[in-house]
Protein backbone atom coordinates (compact mmCIF):
# COMPACT_ATOMS: atom_id res chain seq x y z
CA UNK A 1 0.00 0.00 0.00
CA UNK A 2 0.82 3.66 -0.52
CA UNK A 3 2.22 5.39 2.31
CA UNK A 4 2.79 9.26 2.12
CA UNK A 5 1.02 9.70 -1.02
CA UNK A 6 -0.44 13.14 -2.89
CA UNK A 7 -4.19 12.52 -3.84
CA UNK A 8 -5.44 14.79 -6.30
CA UNK A 9 -8.60 15.14 -7.91
CA UNK A 10 -9.60 15.93 -11.13
CA UNK A 11 -5.82 15.55 -12.53
CA UNK A 12 -6.64 13.90 -16.41
CA UNK A 13 -6.03 17.67 -17.65
CA UNK A 14 -4.47 21.25 -17.48
CA UNK A 15 -3.34 22.08 -13.84
CA UNK A 16 -4.32 19.23 -12.05
CA UNK A 17 -2.15 16.91 -15.24
CA UNK A 18 0.37 19.46 -14.70
CA UNK A 19 0.90 19.11 -10.71
CA UNK A 20 0.65 15.23 -11.02
CA UNK A 21 3.11 15.32 -13.28
CA UNK A 22 5.09 17.75 -10.72
CA UNK A 23 4.86 15.32 -8.17
CA UNK A 24 5.77 12.77 -10.06
CA UNK A 25 9.09 14.43 -11.27
CA UNK A 26 10.27 15.49 -7.82
CA UNK A 27 9.68 12.49 -6.66
CA UNK A 28 8.72 13.10 -2.68
CA UNK A 29 5.25 11.18 -2.68
CA UNK A 30 3.32 8.79 -4.86
CA UNK A 31 0.53 9.97 -6.74
CA UNK A 32 -2.82 8.76 -6.52
CA UNK A 33 -5.45 10.87 -9.09
CA UNK A 34 -9.29 10.32 -9.82
CA UNK A 35 -10.24 11.04 -13.48
CA UNK A 36 -13.43 11.33 -15.27
CA UNK A 37 -12.73 10.35 -18.67
CA UNK A 38 -9.70 7.78 -20.07
CA UNK A 39 -7.51 8.84 -22.46
CA UNK A 40 -3.54 9.64 -23.31
CA UNK A 41 -2.65 11.64 -20.55
CA UNK A 42 -4.38 9.65 -18.02
CA UNK A 43 -2.02 6.68 -19.72
CA UNK A 44 0.94 8.67 -19.27
CA UNK A 45 0.08 9.76 -15.62
CA UNK A 46 -0.20 5.90 -15.11
CA UNK A 47 2.92 4.93 -16.95
CA UNK A 48 5.28 7.42 -14.97
CA UNK A 49 3.97 5.62 -11.92
CA UNK A 50 0.53 7.45 -10.92
CA UNK A 51 -2.33 5.89 -9.49
CA UNK A 52 -5.25 6.84 -10.85
CA UNK A 53 -8.79 6.05 -9.71
CA UNK A 54 -11.78 6.93 -12.69
CA UNK A 55 -14.80 8.29 -11.14
CA UNK A 56 -17.94 10.47 -11.91
CA UNK A 57 -18.21 12.55 -8.95
CA UNK A 58 -22.12 13.61 -9.86
CA UNK A 59 -23.07 10.22 -9.84
CA UNK A 60 -24.82 9.29 -6.04
CA UNK A 61 -22.28 6.95 -5.34
CA UNK A 62 -19.26 7.92 -6.72
CA UNK A 63 -17.43 9.38 -3.54
CA UNK A 64 -18.27 6.03 -1.43
CA UNK A 65 -16.65 3.87 -4.46
CA UNK A 66 -14.06 5.59 -4.78
CA UNK A 67 -13.49 6.29 -1.21
CA UNK A 68 -13.29 2.19 -1.43
CA UNK A 69 -10.85 2.03 -4.16
CA UNK A 70 -8.58 4.43 -2.30
CA UNK A 71 -8.28 1.86 1.16
CA UNK A 72 -7.35 -0.36 -0.70
CA UNK A 73 -4.38 1.68 -2.64
CA UNK A 74 -3.39 4.11 0.10
CA UNK A 75 -2.51 3.50 3.73
CA UNK A 76 -1.59 7.38 4.81
CA UNK A 77 -1.34 10.61 3.27
CA UNK A 78 0.51 13.69 3.16
CA UNK A 79 -1.38 15.59 1.24
CA UNK A 80 -5.09 15.97 -0.27
CA UNK A 81 -5.83 18.55 -3.57
CA UNK A 82 -9.09 19.51 -4.35
CA UNK A 83 -8.68 20.24 -7.70
CA UNK A 84 -11.33 18.85 -9.91
CA UNK A 85 -13.97 21.61 -11.27
CA UNK A 86 -17.21 22.90 -13.49
CA UNK A 87 -16.62 25.54 -15.28
CA UNK A 88 -19.92 27.15 -16.50
CA UNK A 89 -21.45 30.46 -16.93
CA UNK A 90 -25.35 31.18 -15.95
CA UNK A 91 -26.30 31.08 -19.99
CA UNK A 92 -24.74 27.60 -20.11
CA UNK A 93 -27.07 26.78 -16.71
CA UNK A 94 -30.21 27.76 -18.16
CA UNK A 95 -29.75 25.46 -21.55
CA UNK A 96 -28.71 22.72 -18.96
CA UNK A 97 -30.11 23.51 -15.39
CA UNK A 98 -28.30 19.83 -14.59
CA UNK A 99 -25.13 22.10 -14.61
CA UNK A 100 -26.19 24.22 -11.29
CA UNK A 101 -26.33 21.05 -8.97
CA UNK A 102 -23.02 19.35 -10.50
CA UNK A 103 -21.09 22.50 -9.89
CA UNK A 104 -22.54 22.77 -6.29
CA UNK A 105 -21.98 18.92 -6.10
CA UNK A 106 -18.17 19.42 -7.08
CA UNK A 107 -17.23 22.26 -5.78
CA UNK A 108 -18.71 21.81 -2.36
CA UNK A 109 -20.22 18.56 -1.23
CA UNK A 110 -17.18 16.31 -2.68
CA UNK A 111 -14.54 17.99 -0.88
CA UNK A 112 -16.68 18.42 2.10
CA UNK A 113 -17.35 14.99 2.52
CA UNK A 114 -13.85 13.79 0.93
CA UNK A 115 -12.12 16.03 3.95
CA UNK A 116 -13.94 14.12 6.26
CA UNK A 117 -12.90 10.63 5.09
CA UNK A 118 -9.13 11.52 4.67
CA UNK A 119 -8.79 13.20 8.05
CA UNK A 120 -7.41 9.74 9.61
CA UNK A 121 -5.12 8.94 6.31
CA UNK A 122 -3.41 12.54 6.77
CA UNK A 123 -3.40 11.80 10.70
CA UNK A 124 -1.15 8.60 10.06
CA UNK A 125 1.35 10.58 7.72
CA UNK A 126 4.50 10.68 9.50
CA UNK A 127 5.42 14.07 8.14
CA UNK A 128 4.93 17.07 10.72
CA UNK A 129 3.42 19.00 8.03
CA UNK A 130 -0.65 17.62 6.39
CA UNK A 131 -2.20 19.55 3.87
CA UNK A 132 -5.25 20.22 2.03
CA UNK A 133 -5.19 22.20 -0.67
CA UNK A 134 -8.40 23.46 -2.79
CA UNK A 135 -8.56 25.07 -6.10
CA UNK A 136 -11.27 27.74 -6.45
CA UNK A 137 -11.35 31.25 -8.18
CA UNK A 138 -9.86 34.95 -7.62
CA UNK A 139 -13.00 36.20 -9.25
CA UNK A 140 -14.84 35.24 -5.89
CA UNK A 141 -13.85 38.29 -4.53
CA UNK A 142 -15.14 40.41 -6.96
CA UNK A 143 -18.52 40.27 -8.90
CA UNK A 144 -19.42 38.75 -12.52
CA UNK A 145 -23.20 38.34 -13.39
CA UNK A 146 -22.47 36.10 -15.95
CA UNK A 147 -20.99 33.72 -13.27
CA UNK A 148 -23.05 33.64 -10.48
CA UNK A 149 -23.95 30.33 -10.09
CA UNK A 150 -20.14 29.18 -10.54
CA UNK A 151 -18.91 31.97 -8.20
CA UNK A 152 -21.24 31.23 -5.57
CA UNK A 153 -20.21 27.41 -5.56
CA UNK A 154 -16.22 28.78 -5.66
CA UNK A 155 -17.16 30.74 -2.79
CA UNK A 156 -18.66 28.22 -0.34
CA UNK A 157 -15.55 25.99 -1.17
CA UNK A 158 -12.99 29.03 0.26
CA UNK A 159 -15.80 29.28 3.23
CA UNK A 160 -15.34 25.77 3.70
CA UNK A 161 -11.69 25.90 3.61
CA UNK A 162 -11.45 28.43 6.46
CA UNK A 163 -13.79 26.33 8.38
CA UNK A 164 -11.72 22.93 8.00
CA UNK A 165 -8.63 25.10 9.04
CA UNK A 166 -10.35 25.44 12.37
CA UNK A 167 -11.68 22.39 12.81
CA UNK A 168 -8.37 19.91 11.57
CA UNK A 169 -5.89 22.76 13.33
CA UNK A 170 -2.94 22.00 14.56
CA UNK A 171 -2.67 18.59 13.35
CA UNK A 172 -3.51 19.32 9.31
CA UNK A 173 -3.44 23.18 7.57
CA UNK A 174 -5.97 23.50 5.25
CA UNK A 175 -5.86 26.40 2.41
CA UNK A 176 -7.52 27.06 -0.63
CA UNK A 177 -5.27 29.03 -3.91
CA UNK A 178 -7.43 31.12 -5.96
CA UNK A 179 -6.04 31.21 -9.33
CA UNK A 180 -6.95 33.64 -12.26
CA UNK A 181 -6.56 33.41 -15.22
CA UNK A 182 -3.81 29.93 -16.15
CA UNK A 183 -4.13 28.80 -19.32
CA UNK A 184 -6.18 29.88 -22.20
CA UNK A 185 -8.05 27.25 -24.32
CA UNK A 186 -7.27 26.89 -27.62
CA UNK A 187 -10.57 27.76 -29.04
CA UNK A 188 -10.33 31.12 -27.39
CA UNK A 189 -9.95 34.21 -29.31
CA UNK A 190 -7.58 36.46 -29.76
CA UNK A 191 -9.87 39.22 -28.61
CA UNK A 192 -10.65 37.38 -25.78
CA UNK A 193 -6.97 36.40 -24.95
CA UNK A 194 -6.24 40.09 -25.24
CA UNK A 195 -9.24 41.33 -23.13
CA UNK A 196 -8.31 38.68 -20.41
CA UNK A 197 -4.59 39.81 -20.33
CA UNK A 198 -5.69 43.71 -19.61
CA UNK A 199 -7.49 42.65 -16.72
CA UNK A 200 -4.11 41.35 -14.54
CA UNK A 201 -1.09 44.00 -13.97
CA UNK A 202 1.21 40.91 -14.83
CA UNK A 203 -0.64 40.41 -18.76
CA UNK A 204 0.56 37.47 -19.32
CA UNK A 205 -0.50 33.47 -19.39
CA UNK A 206 1.97 32.50 -17.11
CA UNK A 207 0.78 28.64 -17.09
CA UNK A 208 -0.15 26.20 -15.01
CA UNK A 209 3.49 25.96 -13.47
CA UNK A 210 2.51 28.76 -10.99
CA UNK A 211 -0.07 26.94 -9.31
CA UNK A 212 2.28 24.44 -8.57
CA UNK A 213 4.88 26.69 -6.68
CA UNK A 214 1.66 28.16 -4.56
CA UNK A 215 1.30 24.35 -3.55
CA UNK A 216 4.47 24.14 -2.88
CA UNK A 217 4.37 27.32 -0.62
CA UNK A 218 1.44 25.62 1.21
CA UNK A 219 2.85 22.38 1.76
CA UNK A 220 6.34 23.71 3.13
CA UNK A 221 4.79 26.24 5.39
CA UNK A 222 4.85 25.63 9.24
CA UNK A 223 2.41 28.43 10.12
CA UNK A 224 0.13 29.34 7.62
CA UNK A 225 -3.76 27.91 7.29
CA UNK A 226 -7.27 28.81 6.78
CA UNK A 227 -5.99 31.32 3.71
CA UNK A 228 -6.82 31.32 0.35
CA UNK A 229 -3.93 32.48 -1.81
CA UNK A 230 -4.22 34.51 -5.30
CA UNK A 231 -2.48 33.29 -7.89
CA UNK A 232 -3.70 36.06 -10.83
CA UNK A 233 -1.02 38.32 -11.54
CA UNK A 234 -2.55 41.30 -9.49
CA UNK A 235 -6.24 41.14 -10.77
CA UNK A 236 -7.82 43.11 -8.11
CA UNK A 237 -5.63 46.17 -8.91
CA UNK A 238 -6.20 47.05 -12.38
Amino acid sequence: MLEEAVFITGAGQRIGLHLAKQFLAQGKFPVVFTYRTRHAAVDELEALGATGIQVDFTEPKAVDEMLALLDIEVSSLRAVIHNASIWANDEMIAKDPSLYAAMFQLHVEVPYRLNLALEPYLKRSRSDLKDIISLSDSSVSGAAGDYVAYLASKAALQVMSRNFAQKFAPDIKVNDIAPGLIMFNEDDSDIYKQNRLERSLMGIEPGPNVVWEAVQYLMSSSYTTGVSLPVDGGLKLV
